[in-house]
């Protein structure tokens, strides 16, 4: 049988599921990116849709339901072909709802032609595979979330890493799934395209065990890593590092006045609580994949956190770190997850003033990740 080693990084590879040995076939996978001018036909998609639902002057959650148009733009299939599979193993998704599993066993093939969306055909598949690939890819802080569930498919980010090595969660916003729901992690094959446009890898990597939907500070979620992919996990934000703890101070750093369609800022900083936001999301309209950003907090309260900087929706549960922390050294202490936007004009640039829950409410004990980012788990590193 042939054996294929499951990884995610340039030069790192990752052993997935053991089964047999003979040959070897690298399959290289990257992140999933998008180009500037698709970004920004989506993020207006995002800001009709939102201001259809919420009124200027009030908080609204970040969601973002993709249309069939939408997927179109990302080089997807319409939504009922892909609510009709689930991807239980890395399947490459093509734009006529041709299906290919690069690992598992005997599985179906959608090929073009046929009926509906394409006949079906089968193919023997590795039992594992080994994708190489550049970029921030896997499941860890920042990574892009697709939630294909309640015919619907939504668009979301994960936030940090809970538990310990083989049972590990990842935090993500509430309103992005229910309990049962599976949560499906997207990269792209790399140096292959069609029409332009890469082709999308799909994963079924985990199902939401824990859900609280209920507003500002009491938005978050918890996502099981199903057990024969814990080993893609990493703790470590893309980009920015950590987290390495929590961040717990609490206060004001302005005085917030959000009566009215425009809010107003009055500054009167306390040292103890200025804090840069860092943050890693797949937001539309700011580059063309996943990008690393940076807000000024305002506000930390008990339960939630407030800043203002560039964020777009599909940055929606992703995780927030604060630079410095509580303290001297205290680098990269987890902050949130991302789950609301205060609604006024400048939420068409990419701009305003974000909310979030704090990561003290989820209850789960933290995974530090490491100062030095790197793209993918290897086995020396967390």
């Amino acid at each position: 049988m042939r054996v294929l080693r499951l990884g995610v990084a340039a030069a790192l590879s990752l052993a997935l599921i053991a089964v047999g040995s003979a040959e070897a076939r690298t399959i290289k996978l990257r992140e999933y990116q998008l180009s500037q001018s698709t970004m920004g036909k989506l993020r207006t998609d995002w800001v009709n849709q939102l201001t259809s639902r919420y009124p200027a002057g009030s908080w609204a959650p970040l969601k973002f339901k993709l249309s069939n148009r939408d997927l179109r733009m990302m080089g997807l299939p319409s939504k009922k072909v892909l609510l009709s599979h689930r991807y239980p193993v890395p399947t490459a998704v093509y734009p006529n709802g041709k299906m290919v599993r690069l690992a598992g066993p005997k599985s179906k093939r959608r090929k073009p032609g046929g009926g509906g969306q394409g006949g079906s055909g089968t193919a023997d598949s590795p039992g594992v595979a080994t994708f190489a690939g550049t970029g921030f890819f896997g499941i860890r802080p920042g990574a892009w979330l697709l939630l294909l569930n309640h015919n619907s498919v939504g668009w979301c980010s994960m936030a940090h890493v809970y538990g310990s090595p083989g049972a590990y969660q990842v935090s993500t916003a509430g309103h992005c799934g229910k309990p049962g729901d599976i949560g499906t992690v997207i990269g792209a094959v790399g140096n292959h395209s069609v029409n332009g446009q890469t082709v999308p890898v799909l994963l079924d990597f985990g199902s939401f065990s824990t859900s609280h939907d209920a507003g500002l500070g009491h938005d978050w979620a918890l996502i099981s890593v199903f057990s024969r992919y814990q080993s893609l996990v990493t703790p470590t934000m893309a980009f920015w590092g950590g987290p390495i703890g929590m961040y717990t101070s609490e206060g004001d750093l302005a005085s917030v006045n959000l009566t009215g369609n425009k809010p107003s800022l009055s500054l009167n900083p306390n040292p103890a609580l200025v804090q840069q936001i860092v943050h890693y999301g797949h937001g539309v309209g700011i580059g063309t994949g996943g990008t690393p950003r940076s807000g000024t907090a305002i506000s930390w309260r008990p339960d939630h956190f407030m800043f203002f900087g560039a964020i777009s929706p599909g940055d929606s549960g992703s995780g927030a770190n604060t630079l410095t922390g509580d303290g001297l050294g205290d680098n990269r202490e987890a902050a949130g997850i991302i789950t609301h936007l205060w609604i006024d004009p400048l939420m068409r640039q990419g701009l305003g003033i974000m909310g979030g829950t704090r990561a003290t409410q989820v209850t789960a004990p933290l995974a530090n990740g490491q100062i030095l980012p790197y793209p993918a788990p290897v086995p020396i590193l967390p």
